[in-house]
């Protein structure tokens, strides 16, 4: 089987890519994350990965490699409901910058996870706003709450998971 190529958005120390190289049908292309911290962590287990390190400015300068699934979790702060719930208002609302990588890269997959306040941030219109955006871009979404109790971890954990496939091979509407 040939495995699914990976670009990973707001990285971390690599836990989707971990997740998704353990199924065996997976490889990891690309990387995007800005902690110095977790570049260290993501250069040990994905020696030779391309890295980008600042997601407002990929794509500019440099082309993004074609990969079959983009995944990630942007910050969850602006939507959470242990913080202010600023929303768009908040600087570190980052799923523009996503959608602007997922629709230069044009992935037959998109994998997104967040906070479960995503789906009632700014009274929905947040998470509608996503949708509307994957739609506009040829995406067809589906989306679930997980807990990382029902998978067996020994916490609740909550996630939203957004999984979405590419309908359209149409041009950027932009």
């Amino acid at each position: 089987m040939i495995p699914l190529t990976v670009g990973s958005l707001f990285s971390g120390i690599g836990g989707f890519e971990l997740g998704l190289e353990r199924t065996g049908g997976f490889k990891t292309v690309w990387q995007c994350e800005i902690d110095p911290f977790c570049l260290k962590v993501l250069e040990k287990h994905w020696p030779g990965v391309k890295r980008f390190a600042d997601i407002k400015k990929m794509g500019i300068g440099e082309e993004i490699p074609y990969v079959d699934v983009i995944c990630g979790g942007f910050p969850c702060q602006p939507v959470s409901c242990a913080g202010k719930r600023k929303g768009k208002e908040d600087t570190r609302w980052l799923w523009p910058e996503f959608c602007r990588v997922v629709r230069c890269v044009r992935p037959e997959w998109v994998l997104i996870e967040n906070v479960p306040g995503l789906l009632s941030a700014d009274s929905g219109r947040l998470f509608a706003g996503i949708l509307r955006d994957l739609s506009e871009s040829g995406y067809d979404a589906e989306w679930n709450i997980v807990s990382a109790a029902s998978v067996g971890a020994p916490h609740l954990r909550k996630r939203v998971f957004v999984v979405a496939h590419c309908t359209s091979k149409q041009n950027d509407p932009e």
